[in-house]
């Protein structure tokens, strides 16, 4: 048959007491699916079946069992039940609820108990604790009575150790929680003060676009300054020029009125002149009568004076043209500086405007790089509270964590102690257990030997009485009371192993000082 190694049997005895009660202990690995279904056989030897048991107890599982995890567990079979002593060997086997055997343990046989192994001796003062020379007694009494006292401590000392066990475990599970809640709120504190950093550092880097964007306008607004008040230079040249140049046609236009003044003035004298000649060329016709002499050189002086007319009016009409001309470009000179006034007047009022506009637009950027400069150095103030207070947080922070490590190595030093005292209470269990089964395989044969001496007692008695009256009145020989003289030998030779339970008060009260020990640290 198949082991399946799912369950595990633990301290399987070599041989068991029929008459006693006997505990079967197993483990339960984490691969093993219990069931309430699951049993446990005793098999003889060379069985072929799982219905070839000779009994069975149900397995159970520990209270509180979860599935995938590893428990020990223990059954127990009553006497009542149990095969009766003998060569045969037999075996136990863990059989799940599909009838599949998961475990088998190893070989054993059932026995009888010797009469009289149980009884031990033990040394008494006469006078209680008083010691008188030579004088002590030795008392027989049964093992059960020093296996129950040990047994009632180790109860009473396994009582103290689960409080102190469970009282560690409460406080531990406190301080874990406290320590979880207080991580738990430094992170939420850490992640409140990230998200008001990232939301300061987000305002300031959009103040810090807006003052650059503010900076591009004021850069543009300069260059549009700059380039307005190249273009008012340019036109205040170019009007200056104008000016300089109405000036000239000014002086121009003076210089040829004066000339026309002049020139009207001389052509009025030569209309006089001419007047003056027609006159004295009429005395001159009537004297012509009379000077014929004269004809010839006033012939001469006539047509002087004609071609001298004719050139007066051709200059004239020179001076008439030119006087035309300088009116038409004085009236277009007019015309010009009255345009250069107008757009002098209108760069004037656009260069009013846009000094105007630059003026509100520098205050308007003065205002908002104050207002951006007051809220960045709010920010900044912001910034540098919180990263003080980040920094102490983080300070508290490393204090709670160091704390918290000298907490989980002062954890791991309990738990030390608690596997330690988990160690010592499995031995004192299992000391507690092998004392149950001496005292219950103790209290069987004390119920056998109770048996045996009722019998034969009463077997003396039917002698006693079946015999004459001298041998009842003589006292017994030794060869007449031989369960006497064997008690007493039994009494006197008990073995060396069994002498040193007369020690078991000592050693378990060096235990108690060494699990106080282990629980003071």
């Amino acid at each position: 048959m198949e082991e399946k190694r799912t369950v595990t049997f633990r301290d399987v005895s070599k041989s068991y007491f029929s008459q006693s009660r006997v505990d079967c202990r197993y483990t339960i690995s984490s691969h093993h699916s219990w069931s309430s279904h699951d049993w446990i056989g005793i098999f003889k030897v060379g069985w072929l079946t799982v219905n070839d048991y000779y009994t069975f107890a149900w397995a159970l599982a520990p209270e509180g069992y979860q599935t995938g995890t590893d428990a020990n567990c223990c059954v127990a079979f009553h006497s009542s039940y149990l095969p009766k002593p003998g060569r045969e060997a037999y075996q136990f086997a863990y059989v799940d609820e599909r009838d599949e055997i998961c475990a088998v343990s190893s070989q054993f046989t059932f026995c009888a108990p010797k009469p009289l192994d149980e009884l031990v001796t033990l040394e008494q003062d006469k006078n209680g604790d008083e010691e008188v020379g030579g004088d002590d007694l030795l008392v027989v009494v049964p093992k059960a009575l020093i296996l129950q006292d040990l047994l009632e401590g180790c109860q009473r000392e396994l009582h103290d150790l689960r409080k102190r066990f469970e009282s560690t475990d409460a406080e531990a599970e406190t301080e874990r929680e406290r320590w979880k809640a207080e991580k738990h709120e430094l992170e939420r504190v850490k992640h409140e003060m990230k998200s008001q950093i990232d939301e300061l550092k987000s305002n300031l880097r959009q103040s810090t676009e807006i003052i650059e964007e503010l900076q591009q306008k004021q850069k543009d607004v300069q260059i549009t300054h700059e380039n307005i008040a190249a273009e008012c230079s340019g036109l205040l040249a170019e009007r200056d020029e104008n000016h300089q140049q109405i000036k000239e046609l000014q002086q121009d236009a003076a210089t040829l009125s004066q000339q026309k003044q002049d020139i009207e003035a001389e052509l009025e004298r030569m209309k006089e002149r001419v007047k003056k000649m027609t006159t004295q060329r009429g005395d001159e016709e009537k004297e012509k009568k009379y000077l014929q002499i004269e004809n010839e050189q006033a012939h001469a002086e006539l047509r002087t004076l004609q071609e001298r007319l004719e050139a007066s009016e051709r200059s004239t009409e020179a001076l008439r043209r030119d006087l035309s001309e300088l009116g038409s470009l004085q009236s277009h000179s007019h015309a010009e500086l009255h345009q250069v006034r107008l757009q002098s007047a209108q760069m004037s009022l656009q260069l009013s405007q846009a000094n105007l506009s630059l003026r509100e637009g520098q205050a308007t950027w003065a205002q908002e790089r104050d207002t951006l400069r007051q809220s960045a150095e709010l920010d900044k103030d912001r910034i540098q509270k919180l990263s003080r207070e980040l920094q102490k947080k983080e300070e508290w922070l490393h204090e709670e964590r160091t704390e918290r490590e000298k907490l989980e190595v002062e954890l791991g030093n309990e738990k030390d102690c608690n596997r330690e005292l988990r160690a010592s209470l499995r031995a004192l269990q299992k000391e507690q257990e092998q004392h149950q089964l001496e005292k219950e395989e103790l209290l069987d044969h004390i119920h056998v030997l109770e048996l045996r001496l009722d019998t034969e007692t009463d077997a003396k008695w039917a002698e006693a009485a079946a015999t004459p009256t001298s041998s009842i009145d003589s006292p017994p020989s030794v060869e007449e009371n031989p369960l006497q003289d064997s008690l007493s030998e039994q009494t006197l030779c008990v073995p060396d192993h069994e002498q040193s339970s007369f020690h078991v008060s000592a050693e378990q009260s060096q235990k108690d000082n060494e699990i106080n020990m282990r629980c003071s640290c």
